[in-house]
């Protein structure tokens, strides 16, 4: 099984880079609702999205059966984070759940 920073490296590069195919394989039916609802409230704020210019990695630790990581995108703007909550499916890793952290 793939280490969960390198599961977690690969996420933050297709949300940058917007590759929807590399996103939709990484959640679980649970953690694609809540990527669709953060999606929908981001839309709705009237906020222009800034490009991300880079990310970092910061594994929290584990809460349960969760496995806790946040991803900082950084942009122009300054930084916004992501908490995400990773799960072992079958042998890889899979994002759960995922919030603006504030």
């Amino acid at each position: 099984m793939a280490e969960l920073k390198d599961a977690a490296d690969q996420f933050a590069k297709d949300l940058m880079n917007q590759n929807i195919s590399g996103l939709m394989m990484v959640f679980t039916p649970n953690g694609m609702s809540r990527a669709m609802a953060m999606q929908a409230q981001m839309a709705s704020s009237g906020q222009p999205q800034q490009q991300s210019t880079g990310y970092e990695i910061q594994v929290q630790g584990q809460e349960g059966d969760d496995h806790l990581v946040d991803i900082v995108m950084k942009n122009a703007g300054g930084d916004g984070v992501i908490q995400t909550k990773w799960k072992d499916v079958a042998g890889a890793w899979k994002v759960d759940d995922m919030s603006i952290k504030a």
